[in-house]
């Protein structure tokens, strides 16, 4: 088991690198910057970078439990970490690549929002509604319409000078929420037949 210096020691080390790669993409140095994210995603991780490619989401969030307990400051900066590589992929012209980046960073980060309220932040909130952007028309795993579904039914129960503060309106989560609930009915019926 890690001890708490040592995790907020990975977890600084990984925003250095984070910082790095962002730079670095900035620079044009696109190659450099996946580098630095690669190592980041090994230091949270403590795996091999070309395995944890290899690990479905599900795996990866069981490698940052202890306990049965979601270490959600890793998550937040691996969330983070994903979504620059989906910028970075995009700048190597590499699009499919950039949507995998991308979605995983969006499960990641709906893992951290939903479980505590307190966890609903306008940032977080800005960072979900910006993944979705990005992957939009892209399909996305079924574990992550879900939570996806969740997030919006959670954002429903918020006040609108709330959602106004997010950059978000009721009416664009309940269409995000109708959207999606559609797709999720689709995959159902494929499933049922």
């Amino acid at each position: 088991m890690f001890t708490e210096d040592y995790l907020m020691r990975i977890i600084n080390q990984a925003i250095a690198a984070l910082m790095t790669a962002i730079g670095l993409r900035k620079a044009g140095k696109n190659s450099e910057a996946l580098q630095a994210i690669q190592q980041a995603i090994e230091q949270l991780t403590t795996l091999p970078a070309y395995i944890v490619d290899q690990m479905d989401d599900g795996s990866i969030l069981s490698t940052l439990s202890v306990h049965g307990q979601l270490d959600v400051g890793r998550l937040v900066i691996l969330a983070d970490l994903y979504q620059e590589q989906g910028e970075i992929f995009l700048g190597l012209d590499q699009p499919v690549q950039g949507s995998i980046a991308f979605a995983r960073a969006l499960r990641f980060i709906l893992e951290v929002v939903l479980p505590e309220d307190a966890n609903l932040s306008t940032e977080n909130i800005g960072k979900v509604e910006a993944l979705v952007q990005r992957l939009n028309g892209h399909p996305l795993p079924v574990e992550t319409q879900l939570a996806l579904s969740d997030f919006y039914q959670r954002l429903l129960e918020k006040d609108d000078p709330s959602l106004a503060t997010a950059g978000t309106s009721r009416k664009q989560v309940s269409q995000a929420l109708v959207e999606l609930q559609a797709q999720l009915g689709t995959i159902q019926n494929t499933i049922g037949d």
